[in-house]
């Protein structure tokens, strides 16, 4: 079986932006419009609880478990 003719020519998607970047921008336009702003205090501090624990994992090649925030 000739599996190269199998294939298919992938669509060109157009790229991602930066989610980091995307989030400051919402942030800034409700600081400007008072336009809801869905994340908190709290959501942000998951987020960095969550990329620490990545770190720790990734450096201890082992699972680590998140403690519950408020």
């Amino acid at each position: 079986h000739q599996f190269r003719n199998d294939w298919i020519e992938m669509p060109v998607t157009q790229p991602f932006d930066n989610a980091f970047k995307i989030q400051w921008e919402l942030f800034l336009k409700h600081l400007v419009t008072g336009s809801p702003f869905p994340w908190n205090l709290a959501e942000a501090a998951k987020g960095v609880q969550l990329a620490e624990a990545g770190l720790e994992a990734w450096h201890d090649r082992k699972w680590v478990q998140l403690e519950k925030l408020g």
